[in-house]
């Protein structure tokens, strides 16, 4: 139906009809695990409405308005990136428990803080290196792999069956861009699906149980 051209063409796109609101997406990006860190519950919760604002608008605005019409498969992700985000923002709003257990271990806190930055900061240009064009870049609320892979680390934020719920979406994602890019031999791509479940792995590593989690 497309070619890696076609694809990557996507991402410069989006960037150049929304901006200048990517240099918004990137702040967001890298204000969330410093807000994630503070000691007051409405900073944390900020935190979280920020990364389910950019679980929407990567769902909705790239998979549903840009890829979906070339690959219809893309448009029950897109909507699968809206439910999970709108499931963090009814968390953050609603859930009783504290909206962060970063801070049960300060230790945990800091490296799941270095592992969102990392992510956010250097995925995107996975797609820049394929393609050869800085304008590709595919950041953190606009392009759906790098946004994913950030996201599974707020897994930690949701209890029980609302964090398997949660980490549905990005884990048959990764398994479905996985296969894409694999088709259209975009191999540095490749790099997000794994990055997304290398992180999903550390973030319950890193992540406090519900058992040690304060009050």
């Amino acid at each position: 139906m497309f070619g890696p051209q076609v694809f990557l063409r996507l991402f410069v796109r989006i960037n150049q009809d929304l901006w200048p609101w990517p240099l918004l997406a990137v702040l967001a990006g890298i204000l969330v695990p410093m807000l994630l860190l503070s000691q007051k519950s409405a900073p944390r919760r900020v935190a979280l409405g920020l990364a389910s604002v950019a679980l929407v608008t990567s769902g909705y605005g790239f998979l549903v308005g840009y890829f979906g019409p070339i690959n219809w498969p893309a448009l029950w992700f897109g909507w699968g990136f809206v439910l999970q985000g709108v499931l963090l923002g009814s968390f953050m709003l609603f859930g009783g428990a504290p909206p962060s257990r970063w801070l049960d271990s300060k230790s945990a806190g800091y490296w799941l803080a270095g592992l969102w930055l990392a992510a956010v900061l250097a995925l995107p240009w996975l797609t820049v290196a394929e393609s050869g064009d800085w304008k590709a870049v595919g950041l953190f609320g606009l392009a759906p792999g790098t946004t994913a892979a950030a996201g599974v680390l707020l897994a930690g934020s949701l209890p029980g069956f609302w964090r398997w719920l949660y980490l549905a979406v990005p884990f048959f994602w990764s398994l479905f861009s996985a296969a894409t890019f694999w088709s259209l031999q975009t191999w540095w791509l490749l790099g997000l699906p794994v990055a997304t479940l290398i992180l999903s792995f550390l973030a319950f590593r890193l992540s406090p149980s519900w058992a040690r989690s304060r009050g």
